[in-house]
């Protein structure tokens, strides 16, 4: 078994987004469908292996029926044969944390659909302003009046003071509220993936605004606000508290088994950094509290060009190269958070969000990923850790490609994951280590469930490459063949000889 993630990789080289490349190969700018159920229905093939009982997938675009349908904002559910055909499919609709839902759960409900609650807002927290979006004077930071502030993010328009808790608090009694009464009607909720990408962060902007703010002077632990590193990792320690008191604890009262997470929650050690799509590449050390899911994030970034793409490669900015820079990024946090997750919270689930393209850097010369590639990572994805998914589709401008693109992928792959569904839900990682980009040798992931294995294996290099598995203690290595293409094996334990057989290509 191997959990170690070589540190060459893990410290990701940044390069600046002016540097000189050759002329690039931009793909055609990708068909945008329609985002509509028939659509979907028609695109997206019924699971043909067994998913009951698991957690569904979701989507972060909501299902439509038509571009007049105002349904999903009004709360009012989809028939009960849109709900049976998405559930065939492996899918569900979620719904958003009010009681204006509540008829709708029990729609999805009714038809053995589950239930998945989601505050599609990212910036829905009280992050100095109230649920209105009306700033509140007594959460911010007092500052001097001749205090320049650095740029803020565009959807945030104050920093809140971070120990300041009077919004969280209000914040915590609404969720608290929903939730009991959910719960009084009779709604069985099996997750809540919330999209938390709200302060308290760490980043540099917000630090100095903390350090120049009167209150925060007091409040902070003496020598805090000194160094932009210790701030960093305390508000990460910070972040996961305050988030478990205030939003996961008033939802496991009334759900104590349900699957809690947030935007991108995943633990991170001194020991193995967690990695970050970034410039500054790796995560302070932190956990995830209360949550009881982690929350990777597996995004074919065009942002990634700009922040790792190096100079000395010397390649042509096309499809294949960048193919190479994505499978690098898009492995690297699940990689580097399971890796910690074994060792210290194994009772964790993994609930990665997944995409395709996620245009951050909106560049045309920048190809987006392949088809094909992504599949491949998702194969992978699923052979880390993974216990479900949630599909970032997000539709419009031509410059993305359709949403209903990103499902079939991802369906297509949890179909064919479900084959060794037992593996899925008991087995144990193999292996955690992520190749550079430049790297042509191979690459391979596995579950260990007992005497048997299921193992995927390729190369980013052009021609096939082979390499030994240690796969179970007290036998010899078995040799592999990893091809551009990939190959999946099963392996089975005779004593002390293993059985490596090539499964069926897909």
């Amino acid at each position: 078994m191997s959990w170690y993630i070589p540190m060459a990789v893990l410290m990701l080289a940044v390069c600046s987004v002016a540097v000189a490349q050759p002329p690039a190969t931009s793909q055609p700018a990708p068909v945008v469908m329609s985002w509509h159920v028939p659509e979907v229905l028609k695109r997206v093939p019924v699971l043909t292996h067994d998913a009951k009982g698991r957690l569904p997938m979701i989507c972060i675009t909501p299902f439509m029926m038509n571009d007049q349908d105002n349904s999903f904002a009004e709360g009012k559910p989809l028939s009960p044969e849109v709900i049976r055909q998405l559930k065939a499919r492996g899918l569900t609709q979620f719904i958003r944390p009010s009681v204006t839902y509540i008829p709708y759960a029990l729609a999805l409900q009714k038809e053995g659909a589950g239930v998945i609650v989601m505050e599609d807002w990212a910036f829905n927290g009280p992050n100095g302003n109230d649920e209105n979006d009306q700033p509140v004077k007594a959460w911010q930071h007092v500052l001097p009046t001749d205090y320049k502030p650095m740029e803020r993010p565009g959807q945030q328009k104050v920093f809140p003071c971070p120990l300041v808790l009077d919004g969280w608090r209000a914040k915590s009694e609404r969720v608290r509220t929903v939730f009991r009464k959910f719960k009084e009607a009779g709604v069985e909720v099996q997750g809540v993936w919330l999209d938390l990408e709200v302060e308290p962060y760490g980043g540099m902007a917000q630090w100095k605004e903390a350090q120049a703010c009167s209150r925060c002077q007091k409040q902070f632990p003496r020598g805090v606000l000194d160094d932009h590193k210790k701030y960093a990792e305390f508000i990460s320690r910070w972040r996961a508290q305050v988030f478990s008191a205030y939003i996961v604890a008033p939802i496991l009262e009334s759900y104590p088994n349900c699957s809690v997470t947030n935007w991108c929650e995943v633990i991170s050690s001194p020991e193995i950094p967690t990695a970050t799509w970034t410039a500054n590449g790796t995560m302070a050390p932190r956990g995830i509290g209360m949550y009881t899911a982690a929350n990777p994030v597996v995004y074919g970034d065009t942002a990634f060009y700009g922040m790792h793409w190096k100079k000395e490669w010397n390649w042509p900015l096309d499809v294949p190269h960048m193919d190479r820079l994505y499978t690098q990024m898009m492995l690297m946090q699940i990689s580097t958070h399971e890796a910690n997750a074994r060792r210290l919270a194994p009772e964790k689930l993994s609930i990665p969000w997944v995409a395709r393209v996620c245009m951050d850097d909106p560049d045309p010369k920048i190809p987006i990923l392949s088809r094909e590639r992504y599949r491949e990572v998702l194969r992978h994805t699923w052979l880390r850790g993974a216990d479900g998914m949630q599909i970032f589709n997000p539709t419009g401008g031509k410059d993305v490609p359709a949403a209903v693109e990103e499902i079939v992928d991802a369906v297509a792959i949890y179909d064919e994951m479900l084959a060794y569904r037992e593996f899925l839900e008991d087995g144990e990682a193999m292996n955690l280590s992520v190749p550079a980009a430049t790297d042509d040798g191979p690459f391979w992931s596995g579950l260990r469930l007992k005497d048997r294995a299921v193992v995927r294996a390729f190369t980013m290099g052009d021609k096939p490459v082979k390499t030994k598995v240690n796969a179970f203690e007290g036998t010899p290595e078995v040799e592999i063949t990893c091809p551009p293409k990939g190959a999946t094996y099963l392996l089975t334990r005779h004593g002390d000889k293993v059985d490596v057989r090539e499964a069926p290509a897909k």
